[in-house]
Protein backbone atom coordinates (compact mmCIF):
# COMPACT_ATOMS: atom_id res chain seq x y z
CA UNK A 1 0.00 0.00 0.00
CA UNK A 2 2.74 2.30 0.88
CA UNK A 3 4.50 1.78 -2.45
CA UNK A 4 1.45 2.49 -4.43
CA UNK A 5 1.13 6.14 -2.27
CA UNK A 6 4.46 6.75 -3.28
CA UNK A 7 4.18 6.14 -6.79
CA UNK A 8 1.07 8.45 -6.79
CA UNK A 9 3.05 11.25 -5.16
CA UNK A 10 5.66 10.91 -7.54
CA UNK A 11 3.35 11.26 -10.78
CA UNK A 12 1.80 14.29 -9.06
CA UNK A 13 4.76 16.21 -8.76
CA UNK A 14 6.00 16.02 -12.33
CA UNK A 15 6.38 19.21 -14.43
CA UNK A 16 4.33 19.57 -17.60
CA UNK A 17 7.64 20.25 -19.73
CA UNK A 18 8.99 17.11 -18.19
CA UNK A 19 5.77 15.37 -19.02
CA UNK A 20 6.80 15.93 -23.30
CA UNK A 21 10.20 15.68 -22.80
CA UNK A 22 13.48 16.91 -20.84
CA UNK A 23 14.37 18.85 -23.41
CA UNK A 24 11.01 21.11 -23.73
CA UNK A 25 10.99 24.78 -23.08
CA UNK A 26 7.59 25.84 -24.39
CA UNK A 27 4.34 24.37 -25.53
CA UNK A 28 2.16 26.86 -26.88
CA UNK A 29 -1.06 26.32 -27.75
CA UNK A 30 -3.35 28.41 -30.54
CA UNK A 31 -6.30 28.92 -31.59
CA UNK A 32 -7.60 31.82 -33.95
CA UNK A 33 -10.86 31.78 -35.53
CA UNK A 34 -13.41 33.32 -37.51
CA UNK A 35 -17.10 32.66 -36.62
CA UNK A 36 -19.74 32.47 -39.10
CA UNK A 37 -20.59 30.56 -42.60
CA UNK A 38 -17.55 32.14 -44.50
CA UNK A 39 -15.13 31.68 -41.10
CA UNK A 40 -13.06 29.42 -40.35
CA UNK A 41 -10.02 28.76 -38.26
CA UNK A 42 -6.85 27.17 -36.42
CA UNK A 43 -6.32 24.70 -33.92
CA UNK A 44 -2.38 24.71 -32.75
CA UNK A 45 -0.31 22.70 -30.74
CA UNK A 46 3.07 23.08 -30.64
CA UNK A 47 6.42 21.65 -28.53
CA UNK A 48 9.32 23.39 -28.58
CA UNK A 49 12.69 22.15 -27.50
CA UNK A 50 15.90 23.92 -26.20
CA UNK A 51 17.77 23.14 -29.16
CA UNK A 52 15.63 25.27 -31.64
CA UNK A 53 13.26 22.22 -33.02
CA UNK A 54 9.89 21.07 -32.26
CA UNK A 55 6.63 20.09 -33.71
CA UNK A 56 3.46 21.05 -33.87
CA UNK A 57 -0.32 19.12 -34.62
CA UNK A 58 -3.98 20.59 -35.02
CA UNK A 59 -5.90 21.71 -37.91
CA UNK A 60 -7.41 24.20 -39.67
CA UNK A 61 -10.22 24.77 -42.02
CA UNK A 62 -12.41 27.66 -43.62
CA UNK A 63 -15.97 26.96 -43.23
CA UNK A 64 -17.19 27.49 -47.02
CA UNK A 65 -14.26 24.80 -48.11
CA UNK A 66 -15.84 21.33 -46.08
CA UNK A 67 -13.99 19.75 -43.31
CA UNK A 68 -11.07 20.56 -40.94
CA UNK A 69 -7.81 19.91 -42.55
CA UNK A 70 -4.61 17.72 -39.83
CA UNK A 71 -1.94 19.99 -39.66
CA UNK A 72 1.47 18.88 -38.19
CA UNK A 73 4.93 18.04 -38.45
CA UNK A 74 8.81 19.24 -37.86
CA UNK A 75 9.62 22.93 -36.96
CA UNK A 76 12.59 24.96 -36.30
CA UNK A 77 12.30 28.11 -33.66
CA UNK A 78 14.20 30.98 -32.32
CA UNK A 79 13.74 33.79 -30.02
CA UNK A 80 13.67 37.33 -31.64
CA UNK A 81 13.52 40.34 -29.28
CA UNK A 82 10.75 39.36 -27.09
CA UNK A 83 8.97 36.99 -29.39
CA UNK A 84 9.48 33.44 -30.37
CA UNK A 85 9.25 32.48 -34.02
CA UNK A 86 8.00 29.51 -35.09
CA UNK A 87 9.21 28.58 -39.00
CA UNK A 88 8.01 25.67 -41.04
CA UNK A 89 3.97 25.61 -40.46
CA UNK A 90 1.72 24.66 -43.27
CA UNK A 91 -1.93 25.34 -42.59
CA UNK A 92 -3.03 22.63 -44.97
CA UNK A 93 -6.93 23.88 -44.93
CA UNK A 94 -5.60 26.46 -47.38
CA UNK A 95 -4.34 27.01 -50.90
CA UNK A 96 -0.28 27.23 -51.33
CA UNK A 97 -0.06 30.52 -53.60
CA UNK A 98 3.11 28.99 -55.77
CA UNK A 99 0.78 25.78 -56.37
CA UNK A 100 -2.48 26.32 -55.99
CA UNK A 101 -2.81 23.13 -54.18
CA UNK A 102 -3.56 22.69 -49.97
CA UNK A 103 -0.44 23.69 -48.32
CA UNK A 104 -0.16 27.59 -47.20
CA UNK A 105 3.18 27.99 -45.44
CA UNK A 106 3.81 30.48 -42.71
CA UNK A 107 5.61 31.31 -39.27
CA UNK A 108 4.01 31.70 -35.65
CA UNK A 109 4.95 34.57 -34.01
CA UNK A 110 4.44 34.29 -29.82
CA UNK A 111 5.44 36.23 -26.58
CA UNK A 112 8.34 34.58 -25.58
CA UNK A 113 7.13 34.76 -21.98
CA UNK A 114 4.97 32.40 -20.47
CA UNK A 115 1.06 33.67 -20.09
CA UNK A 116 -2.05 33.97 -21.88
CA UNK A 117 -2.30 36.06 -24.86
CA UNK A 118 -5.19 37.27 -26.83
CA UNK A 119 -5.67 38.88 -30.39
CA UNK A 120 -7.29 39.03 -33.65
CA UNK A 121 -7.26 36.00 -35.87
CA UNK A 122 -3.82 37.58 -37.61
CA UNK A 123 -2.21 38.85 -34.51
CA UNK A 124 -0.13 36.09 -34.12
CA UNK A 125 0.71 34.59 -37.66
CA UNK A 126 3.56 35.50 -39.63
CA UNK A 127 1.52 35.37 -43.00
CA UNK A 128 -1.68 34.59 -44.34
CA UNK A 129 -3.51 34.29 -47.54
CA UNK A 130 -4.96 37.76 -48.57
CA UNK A 131 -8.58 36.67 -48.90
CA UNK A 132 -8.33 36.07 -44.86
CA UNK A 133 -9.19 39.61 -42.92
CA UNK A 134 -6.28 39.14 -40.41
CA UNK A 135 -8.40 41.76 -38.07
CA UNK A 136 -11.40 39.92 -38.26
CA UNK A 137 -12.54 37.70 -35.63
CA UNK A 138 -10.40 36.23 -32.34
CA UNK A 139 -7.21 34.48 -31.24
CA UNK A 140 -6.30 32.87 -28.06
CA UNK A 141 -2.94 32.10 -26.95
CA UNK A 142 -1.04 30.29 -23.82
CA UNK A 143 2.58 30.58 -23.84
CA UNK A 144 3.54 27.58 -21.28
CA UNK A 145 7.05 26.09 -19.92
Amino acid sequence: MATLAGGAAAVATASPAAAYGNTSVYQVELSANEPGPAGGGAWLWFGLSSNGTGDYHGSDCGHANGPAASDGGEVTWQRVGNSVVISGVVLNGLPNPATGLPGFPTTVIVPAAFGHYTGKLGTFFGALPPFIDRSAGFSQLQVAP
